[in-house]
């Protein structure tokens, strides 16, 4: 495959898993939200303490649920309260069907709708104190459920003579998720509004502020406001002095925002990632990868460069130039043979060829692994099939030969799968380098959002996505970093001319027809198309040519193709030791505090089901 054809096809692979991605996202965020959501929550606050709220819970399955409630982390009294911060609940309508409840701080419990104490005793046991919420004992179908309340909130105010400051929590940090917010506070008097989470928006429309947005399960959703000397005048709160109001407020709000606002930059840092990933590796490529333009025949049927040894055309023209194979083996074999170093004949029982070592002089570090590695294997100077299934059937009762087999299996694939790399840093240019940091870069920024979400669950709703998002980003650099080390990379002076050249020789074994139409009466040159062949992976076809077209292989120069010389290695590759041949034996608000920040207000609470 030409690179231009492998650069285009992996950016179209990033591209697609980057899109994949973001509708991944999409689409199974809101999955996470479980069964019971707050479809809308509606909450107005007036001038004198008056919070009116409607919930519409959203039920997805039924007989889940029978109380669907929300609570309060500050105390619920059902008339005056005590000396200390309060919320006084003064009405309740429930849906059709439903009956209202509501428990205060001291565990007494009303009902709206029914006064059957098997109901009563039910929310008595079941509901937490300061809950008010509807109750139906034979359990919610599936669909929406409307609840409106009233109360009057008793909470702490804070005044500094100058500033008067006022954070109300309208719900916790334990709670289901709320789709859709809308919460309107006055705006008469009021000089500074926070609104947590920072994700919400809030408007000035007259004499209002209007909050809308959404928040995820267990976040907290807060309104903090500062208005001028005696602000507040008509809420029923309890006053105290405070001390640098606006200073202490604005660094609180900024402390809770900024992992917010770290979560959103990552997050939205995530879905560019996904998206240019694709676009950088254009880039590298148009910048480092891009080959010199050379014209090569399509069908080479003479060998390139026959200076070069079989294991080296393996290593640099087949497949990566980085990559060496079996084929790079079985190619230095046949070639041995050709060069009288070794003999392969035919074994005299008919069971696959056999080899011995002629000579050990050669100058090849490589050829001089294979030749020492034939020599050890062999059993009197003759390695054959049946040496090594002897040496398998022996491995089967005797520790040693159990030992000997392993070392021969461990000494085949290091012969067959490692070669010195060296030369191919003579013809090319690692691409792998140019990509590598990435991958890197990627993997930490995935590890460390990773960790954020974990010690930060608040924001976790936008960090989990940019870690699938990150892990995505990884997977498209890994997929570019497994490619061809030269495609972001390149060949060195014109040595991209050469890797056509073997490209096209390799095209040409490969086609029946040109084989036929080029057939060589010089028996040595099929034996040399042979050799390379094998070395490019496509021996087999070289072989199947030679037997339509009825070439004495013998007479070649070599003795036989990879099939016939792979047999004499299937005992010791395919061997498993007994030993391992199988297994043996048998996740609070803000509550009565008047605080500053997100996390500080008065209410808490939230909605939820049981």
């Amino acid at each position: 495959m030409g690179e231009t054809r492998q650069i285009t096809g992996l950016v179209i692979i990033t591209l697609i898993l980057g899109v994949a991605g973001l509708a991944l996202v999409t689409v199974i965020t809101p999955l996470f939200q479980g069964d019971l959501t707050v479809s809308s929550y509606e909450a107005t606050l007036y001038g004198n303490g008056t919070l009116s709220e409607q919930y519409i819970y959203l039920v997805q399955n039924s007989g889940e649920y029978r109380m669907l409630y929300r609570s309060w982390e500050a105390p619920l009294a059902f008339g005056t309260g005590s000396g200390q911060p309060y919320v006084q609940l003064v009405s309740m309508v429930p849906p059709a069907g439903s009956v209202g409840y509501a428990k205060d701080a001291a565990s007494d419990v009303t009902l709206t709708g029914s006064s059957d104490p098997t109901v009563k005793n039910l929310v008595g046991r079941l509901a937490q104190t300061s809950e008010v919420g509807i109750v139906n004992p034979a359990y919610y179908d599936a669909g929406t459920y409307t609840v409106a309340s009233t109360y009057v909130v008793h909470p702490p105010i804070e005044d500094d003579g100058t500033t008067a400051h006022l954070n109300l929590q309208f719900a916790g940090s334990d709670h289901i998720p709320y789709r859709d917010v809308r919460i309107t506070v006055p705006a008469d008097g009021v000089n500074q509004v926070y609104v947590y989470p920072p994700t919400l928006h809030a408007e000035k429309t007259g004499y209002t502020y209007t909050i809308t947005g959404s928040a995820a399960g267990n976040e907290n959703i807060a309104v903090e406001m500062l208005a001028g000397e005696g602000g507040f005048a008509e809420v029923p709160g309890f006053r105290t002095a405070a001390t640098n109001l606006q200073a202490q407020t604005a660094s609180a709000a900024f402390w809770y925002d900024l992992p917010y606002t770290a979560a959103t930059i990552i997050s939205y840092l995530a879905d560019a990632a996904v998206l240019l990933v694709p676009l950088l590796l254009l880039l590298i490529y148009y910048h480092y990868g891009r080959e010199k333009k050379f014209t090569v025949t399509t069908y080479l049927s003479t060998v390139p460069n026959p200076a070069l040894k079989p294991w080296q055309v393996n290593l640099l023209f087949k497949g990566d130039a980085l990559d060496f194979d079996q084929d790079g083996y079985y190619a230095t074999l046949l070639d041995l043979h050709r060069r009288k170093l070794i003999a392969i004949t035919p074994s005299s029982n008919g069971n696959g060829p056999e080899i011995r070592v002629l000579s050990t002089q050669t100058s090849d570090p490589y050829e001089q692994r294979v030749l020492a590695f034939v020599g050890r294997i062999s059993e009197n100077n003759v390695l054959s099939k049946a040496t090594m299934e002897k040496l398998v059937q022996n491995a089967r009762t005797s520790s040693l030969a159990e030992e000997k087999a392993l070392l021969y299996q461990k000494n085949f694939a290091d012969v067959t799968n490692r070669a010195d790399t060296t030369i191919a840093y003579e013809y090319m240019v690692d691409g792998r380098d140019h990509i590598s940091p990435f991958v890197a870069a990627a993997a930490v920024a995935c590890a460390v959002t990773f960790m954020l979400a974990l010690v930060l669950p608040a924001q976790s709703v936008y960090l989990i996505p940019a870690v699938v998002l990150l892990v995505i980003a990884v997977i498209q650099l890994v997929i570019a970093w497994a490619a061809p080390s030269t495609l972001f990379g390149h060949w060195k002076d014109d040595h991209y001319k050469d890797k056509l050249e073997w490209d096209a020789f390799a095209h040409f074994l490969s086609d029946m027809a040109m084989i036929r139409k080029y057939s060589p009466e010089d028996l040595p040159m099929w034996g040399e198309w042979l050799v390379y062949g094998t070395a490019l992976g496509v021996g087999d076809k070289v072989e199947q040519a030679m037997k339509e077209l009825n070439i004495p292989v013998a007479e070649t120069g070599v003795p036989m193709g990879v099939m016939g010389m792979n047999t004499v290695f299937m005992p010791i590759t395919s061997f498993v030791p007994m030993s391992q041949g199988g297994a043996r034996g048998g996740f609070g608000g803000g509550g009565f505090g008047g605080g500053f920040g997100g996390g500080g207000g008065f209410g808490g609470g939230g909605a939820g089901g049981r």
